[in-house]
């Protein structure tokens, strides 16, 4: 075996690893997913498991990291890169989050919120990985009100962190309600509140 090869497929079982801790984590919760578990969902054995990860925390980390690409991926680049007014951005990531996660399990939810309620209060060092997420997503949606405020279409002195927070955080909100409701018709128009509650200049405010 080369030694490219051997590198391949150690970055092949270390990703494994993964997705299999990501997927259990997302359905039952960090708490409620053992190595062991993780071990036999990715096809491994716990020696190979711990070759990658010390701990369950690492490993938490690593799916934390994971779950981050797919936010960014999945929902922030689609919506608030390429071309568009800052409106037109936010609209298009407030539609993306005005639909129920995986149809067939609509329960689970947002995985980076739902770490965020189950972790940190237990670790420290997870919280301010998860901090750092958040931080990163309210920076990114940032750049889209700043955008806005440039077109003249929002508050000029408006915070744009401040209102990217209050933005996404009601959108989480949505989701969280949405988790028990199972009202995908509620979720949209509840995305929606949170798009036309920010502070939209003029005629455009009413549309």
């Amino acid at each position: 075996m080369t030694t490219g090869t051997a590198v391949a497929e150690k970055r092949g079982t270390r990703e494994k690893v993964i997705l299999a801790a990501a997927d259990l984590i997302y359905r039952q919760g960090f708490t409620g997913t053992s190595l062991d578990m993780v071990a036999v969902k990715a096809g491994v054995n716990r020696g190979s498991l711990y070759y990658f990860f010390r701990s369950k925390k690492n490993l938490g980390s690593a799916v934390i990291g994971h779950y981050e690409r797919l936010l960014h991926e999945n929902f922030l680049e689609p919506a608030l890169g390429g071309e568009g007014t800052g409106r037109e951005k936010l609209a298009r990531l407030a539609d993306l989050y005005s639909h129920l996660p995986l149809s067939d399990r609509p329960c689970c939810g947002c995985p980076i919120g739902n770490l965020s309620l189950e972790l940190s209060g237990l670790d420290e060092e997870l919280r301010l990985r998860l901090k750092e997420v958040w931080t990163g997503v309210f920076a990114r949606v940032a750049e889209a009100v700043r955008q806005a405020e440039k077109e003249g279409e929002l508050d000029p002195g408006a915070d744009a962190i401040g209102l990217a927070r209050a933005f996404f955080a009601q959108i989480q909100g949505a989701h969280l309600f949405a988790r028990t409701s199972l009202d995908e018709d509620a979720l949209r128009r509840d995305c929606r509140r949170a798009l036309d509650a920010l502070p939209w200049t003029g005629a455009r405010k009413r549309s």
